[in-house]
């Protein structure tokens, strides 16, 4: 019996040690690829980040005395502005890339703030005070947590009691069409996407479920549409040269990337009706309370 209990502890703690390493390297993995994309991230085919940041903290209704953790701040879009309004209080962006937060702390010295630290780090080994925050924010970034309750616990730790979760996430028709005419087109070069992480809170009962698991209470939506047209297909190629999608492009090859862009870019040049070409970016916000 003692071989067995013991056999069965070393096998789980095997296979925790095992999901830990897994976690870490989709950790990394994500690091990387912000990285390399961080410099054309602000490109104006991608202004749907500042849009929706800008709604999503006039859904918070800031006082203006708040202290503020913005998770996977990127290169500031929320943290940014919200800086401004906290003309009393103080902002703490944090992201995994070093890359996404140094365009983000050029812009803030640029506009001259000085309420706002940057933390480059893993958001569950902050080490931050447990309850330091009025508030906590996450743009278009829970989805990328390998595991969204840890996250989410890691995050209800560093609010005060009654503070308050303000999330986006996509929900369900994001960038389509052309979002299934660019993974089909991958497929047909012989790369195999993985799953599409932000379909994982694609609509508010997910979010919901995922929010009240991790002890989130008071939870409130809206719906937005924050999409726009493109001038043409070239646009859309900036909208995924310079997004997550950009990771799949990076296996071809110089010719097949060639290839790939041409063939790909004919046929959602053919989505333009005389208008542009209209990319869909539905988005739920979404705040919850501790």
């Amino acid at each position: 019996m003692g071989h067995a209990i013991a056999a069965s502890i070393y096998n789980n703690k095997g296979l925790g040690m095992e999901m830990a390493a897994k976690e870490e390297g989709h950790k990394e993995k994500v690091a990387t690829t912000f990285d390399t994309i961080c410099e054309g991230y602000d490109c104006n085919a991608l202004r749907f980040f500042t849009r929706s940041a800008q709604e999503l903290l006039s859904f918070l209704n800031l006082q203006g005395h708040e202290r503020l953790i913005d998770i996977a701040a990127g290169t500031g879009n929320i943290s940014l502005p919200a800086a401004k309004i906290l003309d009393q209080g103080h902002v703490t962006a944090v992201d995994l890339s070093p890359g996404m937060l140094e365009q983000a702390k050029t812009k803030a010295g640029e506009e001259g703030l000085d309420n706002i630290h940057f933390h480059c780090c893993d958001l569950e080994k902050l080490q931050e005070p447990e309850s330091s925050f009025d508030v906590a924010t996450c743009g278009f970034g829970i989805f990328f947590l390998p595991d969204m309750h840890n996250g989410l616990n890691a995050i209800r730790k560093q609010l005060l009691p009654g503070g308050l979760l303000a999330i986006t996430t996509f929900l369900d028709g994001m960038m389509e069409p052309m979002s299934s005419l660019f993974l089909e087109k991958v497929e047909a070069f012989g790369i195999e996407p993985p799953p599409l992480s932000w379909k994982r809170v694609d609509n508010p009962q997910k979010v919901d479920r995922l929010l009240m698991e991790a002890q989130y209470y008071e939870i409130a939506h809206h719906s937005q549409q924050m999409g726009y047209y493109l001038d043409n297909a070239a646009d859309w190629w900036q909208v995924i040269w310079n997004s997550g999608y950009r990771g799949l492009l990076l296996q071809l090859d110089e010719e097949d990337l060639m290839r790939f862009k041409n063939e790909h870019l004919a046929e959602v040049q053919a989505l333009d009706t005389g208008g542009g070409i209209w990319l869909d970016v539905p988005v739920l916000f979404t705040i919850g309370r501790v």
